[in-house]
């Protein structure tokens, strides 16, 4: 075993030293160019039956406008359906010809609003969908209250926003300002004019969507000078419109202006605006067309993190171009066509990503640490001759390694990369659940390990059937089955989503990856191999943020003194937050149902209990949960130390662009800033911690239903066949998590550590609540411990969804209204427990 451990490290430090380098830049891709030999500006683009749609726009054909060329307008619909395909030419055209508009996409319908052409500018709006093949025209959308055409606009939520424009050819900008919900049903929508931004008019400026706000940049003002011959000024002005508070806040000015940029502006990252080139000062009047240079190749973005802007990347040579769209397709951003020089189209349409390359090495490396965590349950099934010891490790488990599984088993992915997430995004307010764990550890060393120890049981539910009765016992494994069902979809979920953001895999072979190697070693090794794969990930994992930490500081000016000083201005170090409300994460809200989400796993949870039974006695045991709580205290500083190193990281390095999602941000920063081959070894760790929650939770499903349910309502079968069908109940599990987790990977959670506790909360206050009827109340039976499950289950819903009560006091509810109810109801039924003798005042005198 050793020398596998030597090898294992001498891997781990020669990632160490292997290829430094950011690859977290700009990534700018070609798709085929428009099967037009000039190309076309000012055109319309969206996404409709996963194919991309890009529709008019205008050329000059026959001349460019100094040699007296006309400008044409079009009305050609052309459809791509994949990256590698070919455009094609839809039979179906638009209402007219047209260009210079806002498109944007909804509910798979691509708008189009306003626009003009040869004729004239044009307040219609029109819906343009792609299905089975044709294209489909929808009219059911109300015009804009004036013709418009060089305007920008956004979808903000369900509604659009447009801003400036011309009405006319030959007007001057406006400053018009509509909007247009499209959550209403159609027979009631109406454009509605809101106040305008306090700066100037103007045309082709910059619109953006983003944090459910309406970003304006730059635009051209244009007027008559003195000597009445036109002019105009390129404007440098920004300013955000805030919908919920009907209000406009100004920006810092840009350094240049981009005008007639991609609209809207592509977002990157959860702080990037950006402008691939633009007009400004030097590139939009030059005194010969023919020899004009093109224009910025400088791909210019806002942070909205540091409210700064900053260069963050280069267009390739010709790419850069003004008067063209952009949408969002397959993952990455498209604009396409659009003016390469005056009166110069461009058939050109390209891809603007922040992907990172995941790289040989990093690949090297997660298949090594994938094949090693298979290896392990490989040498321990060698050990698997019954089933005490798929279920129990034989109890000969050193204390220590329990301890560090404990940890393991509730660290997971979901600690690793969401509780950073929540840090860089809010504070450290979270990390009073941690604190409460080392007050918890002594309770339940008292009050709660003597029973799982002294009464020689398999399963935390064997005690409630020796205390009340088997109908508890069964209803409370059931309970714990059920939820971690559940908990088994979101554990897994998380690093599937991590391990595609970064290597571009799909999310759900990614799932599908996970759940089969963790269900294999784990049918293989039983807990034994589960518990020294929590081992190992631990280790690698805390090993890996620290790593983490150390690049980040590096790149921070003034390292951690900086961090702390800066931190502490911006409250990112804040843990209490004072109040009576319960509808927030106030002081008193925080230590109450901390204390109570984590009784739950400590006291109730087989995934936990099962790792006190895997040592030799008690005493070994309460070692364990002190190896535990040890722990504690440099997690805290590790993970929720990561979140603000991280935050501090971005904000003094704005040019940095990181994750598009709060639960991508921390896996994304390590492939893009961790030393390759170690960047590989810390995403497989976790992959390792995911799996490594997965298979307590098989492997404790499988203790439960063999121990709890199959023994005791079917005929007395050899030890034996108990193991097969341990193994065989492991591997339906496996595929029924793996399922569950392809299920989370459709849905919408924003923050999906938060929608686990509330599941934690509302299924399992209950189930913690039958053993403290069970340990501290000598009156309870079984009639009142049944109804104090189920009462405890409504009134949680209730609560939940009656009441804006935070879902963190869920568990509280659930266990206080558990008690209650079963003291109660306990008080009126006969008692008829099988054992009163078994509460902790008894316990301790026998």
């Amino acid at each position: 075993m050793k020398k596998y451990l030597y090898i294992f490290a001498a891997i781990f430090l020669y990632s160490t030293t292997s290829l430094f380098g950011q690859n977290g830049d700009l990534t700018i891709s070609e798709l085929p160019p428009i099967p037009d030999e000039e190309g076309f500006a000012g055109m319309f683009t969206g996404v409709s039956g996963g194919a991309l749609l890009c529709m008019g726009g205008a050329n000059f054909p026959n001349g460019r406008p100094w040699e007296d060329g006309q400008k044409v307008w079009y009305d050609y619909i052309y459809v791509l359906e994949s990256e590698n395909g070919e455009w094609n030419e839809a039979e179906q055209k638009l209402p007219y010809p047209l260009g210079y508009g806002v498109s944007v996409t909804y509910k798979d319908e691509v708008l189009l609003i306003g626009g003009s052409n040869a004729d004239g500018h044009y307040s219609g709006v029109v819906g343009v969908k792609y299905k089975n093949g044709k294209i489909v025209i929808d009219y059911n959308y109300p015009d804009l209250p004036v013709s418009l055409a060089m305007m920008s606009g956004a979808l903000v939520g369900e509604t659009i926003y447009i801003a400036g424009g011309l009405e006319t050819p030959t007007g001057s900008p406006t400053n018009h300002f509509f909007a247009l919900d499209l959550s209403l049903d159609p027979g009631n929508r109406q454009w509605e004019e809101l106040e305008s931004w306090p700066g100037s008019a103007r045309l082709l400026s910059v619109a953006a969507s983003k944090d459910e706000k309406f970003y304006l940049f730059s635009g051209i003002y244009s007027f008559k000078n003195p000597e009445g011959q036109p002019d105009r000024t390129l404007l440098r002005d920004a300013y955000v419109f805030d919908p919920g508070k009907e209000r406009w806040t100004a920006l810092p000015m840009l350094p240049r202006a981009v005008a007639a940029a991609p609209n809207p502006a592509p977002v990157l990252g959860l702080n990037h605006i950006l402008f691939p080139g633009g007009l400004d000062s030097a590139t939009a009047v030059y005194p010969d067309p023919e020899t004009h240079p093109g224009f910025l190749d400088d791909v210019l973005a806002y942070n909205t993190l540091s409210k700064t802007y900053g260069s963050v990347g280069t267009l390739p040579e010709g790419a850069s171009r003004v008067t063209l769209p952009s949408t969002q397709w397959k993952g990455v951003w498209v604009i396409s066509n659009g003016e390469s020089g005056p009166g110069v189209r461009s058939p050109k349409v390209y891809t603007i990503s922040n992907k990172v390359s995941f790289g040989s090495w990093n690949w090297l490396f997660l298949v090594v640490y994938l094949i090693g965590m298979v290896w392990l349950g490989l040498y321990f099934s060698k050990k698997e001759e019954s089933t005490n010891d798929y279920f129990l490790a034989g109890q000969r488990i050193p204390w220590w390694a329990a301890g560090l599984s404990i940890y393991g088993t509730q660290l997971s992915a979901i600690t690793f990369m969401a509780i950073p997430a929540l840090v860089y995004a809010t504070d450290w307010t979270l990390a009073i659940g941690s604190l409460m764990i080392i007050l918890l550890i002594p309770f339940i060393i008292k009050y709660y390990l003597p029973f799982f120890r002294r009464l020689n049981v398999t399963t935390a539910y064997e005690f409630l059937e020796n205390r009340f009765s088997v109908k508890v016992r069964t209803l409370a494994s059931v309970s714990f089955m059920l939820m971690q069902l559940a908990r088994m979809g979101i554990i897994l979920y998380l690093p599937a989503v991590a391990i595609s953001s970064v290597t571009g895999l799909d999310v759900y072979l990614c799932i599908a990856l996970m759940g089969l190697i963790s269900t294999i070693y784990t049918v293989l090794g039983g807990i034994e191999a589960v518990i020294w794969t929590d081992v190992v990930q631990v280790i690698v994992l805390m090993g890996g943020a620290v790593g983490c930490i150390l690049v980040a500081l590096f790149n921070v000016d003034g390292g951690l003194p900086e961090v702390i000083s800066h931190g502490m201005e911006m409250d990112k170090f804040k843990m209490f937050h004072w109040g009576w409300e319960p509808t927030r994460l106030v002081l008193w809200v925080a230590i109450v149902s901390f204390f109570f989400l984590n009784l739950i796993p400590y006291s109730s949870d087989q995934t936990v209990v099962q790792r006190y039974l895997t040592v030799k006695d008690e005493k070994e045991a309460a070692r364990s949960l002190w190896m535990n709580a040890y722990l504690i205290v440099p997690g805290i500083f590790i993970f929720f130390g990561l979140g603000t190193v991280l935050f501090i990281y971005y904000f003094d390095n704005p040019e940095v662009i990181n994750a598009s999602k709060p639960d991508e941000l921390l896996p994304y920063y390590i492939v893009q800033s961790l030393p390759s081959g170690l960047a590989g070894v810390v995403i497989a760790a976790l992959f390792a911690a995911s799996m490594s929650s997965l298979d307590s939770s098989m492997n404790s499903i499988a203790t439960a239903y063999t121990t709890d349910i199959h023994i005791r309502f079917t005929k007395a079968t050899s030890d034996i066949r108990n193991l097969k069908l341990a193994k065989s109940i492991t591997v339906l599990i496996g595929l029924v998590g793996t399922g569950s987790a392809m299920f989370i990977a459709a849905a919408n959670v924003k923050y999906i550590f938060d929608y686990f506790q509330e599941l934690l909360g509302l299924f399992g206050g209950g189930l913690a609540g039958l053993f403290i009827l069970a340990i501290f109340i000598r009156k309870a039976n079984s009639i009142g411990a049944i109804s104090g499950l189920f009462g405890s289950a409504l009134i949680t819903w209730l609560i939940r969804s009656q009441t804006e009560v935070t879902p963190y006091l869920y568990a509280a509810i659930g266990v206080v209204s558990c008690v209650i109810i079963g003291s109660v109801v306990s008080i009126f039924f006969k008692n008829t427990t099988k054992n009163t003798g078994l509460t902790y005042q008894e316990l301790v005198n026998k």
